[in-house]
């Protein structure tokens, strides 16, 4: 299936970034290591001071350290029986080596389009959304809400001509974990395959003929932005609630299907996994709940996709614990279908299962949310790669991983 790699874009003005702008919080020294052992002595980790989770899989974890704190680690590793290999020995090194090659790529050509083989910052996007509302007749954009810092949340409907109304609904959204960058530039990817292929590829067509599609490229506008502006590695949002002591809250923690606050999650302000005050404490999950609310209250919510990464795995409900849902099998199989498409394209190999039998226990999950609110099909992808880049997965695979990840989401979404 081929897809157009440039989008057509407004011409922004002013752009808050350009890419001489570089984050102000740097790394220098830290490593990103791999340690390797039992689920259980694993999870202690966690509580080791100054280290930051990366991945995870099962009987692997990675984890960033500072320079200060590797002998402690170490040490720590050594107690449970833990090894460990250094994937990136200097992580500063391989961001700088990132911004270079962002600033020696085009970001737009004479014909006034930007190239798909690049990250861009969140104006970029916004106008892109834009731009395609206003070129195509059958997409709309729309803002389902508000974040703390005041930014909307686009969100960008596709209903196609074609096909027999009323059509059922796929919901898919990006961008939730701030550094995931690969993520909003595979939703874009998405939108742009699918507006510039409809009624000429088959694949394509056939697809919006059946669904109307609810792409949602960054759920965490706040967060996205900081990543451009101060720490390339920020994970949650930007929120700072009253008694906390830090900013930030994990929104894929946030989510209150009755196990919030459970397994897979830290009530410390200052932890990656933070959950928040309360379920669904914050702007941005509440923007979500109450726009895929509406969509299933009109019957037509079929399937409901959060993109991820890093770990190349494809993962339903539960997060928050090992039972099986009643769906197990169905859910498996779609899963199945998925992941052989994907692996069609470029040999990618993905694994598939639960999230809490396939990565880790993770409560308050918008899966498990969605699952919970009565969407069978809700999924979760972790995309490239396997760690080796982790959050700094090279602009020149973004390509790849967008056509892959397409393929295999369009072959699913048709096998429901």
């Amino acid at each position: 299936m081929g897809g157009a790699h440039t989008l057509s874009l407004l011409l922004v003005s002013g752009l808050a970034f350009s890419l001489a702008t570089y984050p102000t919080q740097t790394y220098h020294g830290h490593q990103l290591w791999r340690v390797k052992g039992e689920v259980d002595a694993l999870g202690a980790i966690e509580g080791v001071v100054g280290v930051d989770m990366w991945g995870h899989g099962r009987g692997w974890v990675d984890v960033q350290v500072p320079p200060a704190h590797t002998h402690t680690l170490a040490s720590h590793l050594s107690r449970h029986a833990l090894t460990h290999t250094v994937l990136m020995d200097d992580i500063q090194r391989v961001m700088e080596l990132e911004r270079h090659v962002l600033k020696a790529l085009p970001t737009q050509r004479k014909d006034q389009k930007i190239v798909t083989n690049t990250y861009h910052p969140l104006e970029e996007i916004e106008a892109y959304l834009q731009e395609l509302a206003a070129s195509v007749s059958w997409v709309s954009v729309e803002s389902i809400g508000k974040t703390f810092e005041g930014r909307d949340m686009w969100v960008a409907t596709l209903v196609a001509p074609g096909g027999t109304s009323p059509k059922p609904s796929v919901w898919i959204d990006c961008g939730i974990h701030a550094r995931e960058w690969i993520t909003p530039a595979t939703c874009v990817y998405g939108l742009d395959l699918l507006t510039e292929n409809y009624g000429t590829d088959p694949d394509v067509t056939a697809f919006l003929d059946k669904y109307n599609v609810y792409v949602l490229p960054v759920h965490n506008p706040d967060g996205y932005y900081y990543t451009w502006s101060d720490d390339r590695l920020w994970r949650k949002n930007r929120m700072q609630h009253p008694g906390d002591t830090c900013h930030g809250v994990d929104l894929n923690r946030n989510f209150d299907d009755g196990h919030w606050g459970g397994a897979g999650t830290s009530d410390n302000s200052c932890g990656g996994t933070y959950c928040g005050p309360t379920g669904f404490s914050e702007l941005e999950t509440q923007a979500v709940r109450d726009y895929t609310n509406q969509l299933y209250s009109n019957n037509n919510l079929t399937a409901y996709f959060t993109i991820h990464s890093y770990g190349q795995m494809w993962m339903y409900a539960y997060g928050w614990g090992a039972e099986d849902t009643p769906h197990e099998q169905e859910l498996f199989r779609v899963s199945e279908t998925g992941v052989t498409a994907l692996r069609s394209v470029h040999d990618t190999v993905y694994t598939y299962g639960s999230i809490y039998e396939t990565i880790y226990p993770a409560s308050g999950t918008s899966i498990d949310w969605s699952y919970s609110r009565g969407v069978v099909h809700t999924y979760t992808l972790e995309l490239r790669d396997e760690g080796q880049n982790g959050f700094l997965l090279p602009a020149d695979q973004i390509i790849a991983t967008a056509e892959e990840t397409w393929t295999g989401l369009m072959a699913a979404i048709m096998d429901i």
